[in-house]
């Protein structure tokens, strides 16, 4: 697989994960709305019932007999923050599967990201191989030009004339 493929690959790869990490943060937040909303609509359950007791308290202290006026609204407060809370409880379990639901779909794609790693790994193997292969050749234009200057010493030496261009001149064997 090429650079360009594989850098294209894990840069798809941050880009879903950062969406994965939206949606998450999106059903983290739905999550904790719901849950704010639940304990708001609780404390107001209670609260009626509280008002609820102390006017059946007060009516039972005294003896006297309990006035449906006073404690119709009451009582319906109580059913209505009831009915609040049964609700907010459906809300917040269905933000908390959809909240389930994103972290499933990343332990899903987490094989991909595993096999991208791998590859980047490899990647980086043969690169840090090329960089020792290049180190190798650090000085080498520095040898040839010692090798051109000793060829063209030779030639003068040997035959009272100028070497021929290097590039003429073939080795009888290779040398790395």
């Amino acid at each position: 697989m090429a650079w360009n493929e594989s850098l294209e690959a894990l840069k798809g790869l941050v880009a879903d994960a950062a969406q994965a990490a939206a949606r998450v943060t999106k059903s983290a937040a739905a999550v904790t709305k719901s849950n704010i909303s639940l304990l708001a609509e609780q404390d107001k359950l209670k609260k009626a019932y509280q008002e609820l007791g102390k006017l059946y308290y007060r009516d039972f202290i005294t003896g006297e007999e309990p006035d449906e006026a006073e404690y119709l609204p009451l009582c319906d407060a109580v059913t209505e923050a009831t009915k609040n809370v049964e609700a907010l409880r459906v809300e917040l379990e269905d933000a908390k599967a959809s909240f389930a639901k994103p972290e499933k779909e990343a332990q899903e794609t987490a094989p991909e990201a595993a096999d991208l790693e791998e590859e980047l790994s490899n990647l980086n193997k043969e690169l840090d191989e090329l960089e020792k292969d290049l180190s190798k050749l650090d000085g080498v234009e520095e040898k040839v030009e010692k090798v051109e200057k000793t060829v063209e010493a030779v030639f003068e030496v040997v035959d009272d004339q100028p070497a021929p261009p290097i590039e003429e001149i073939k080795p009888e064997e290779e040398f790395d």
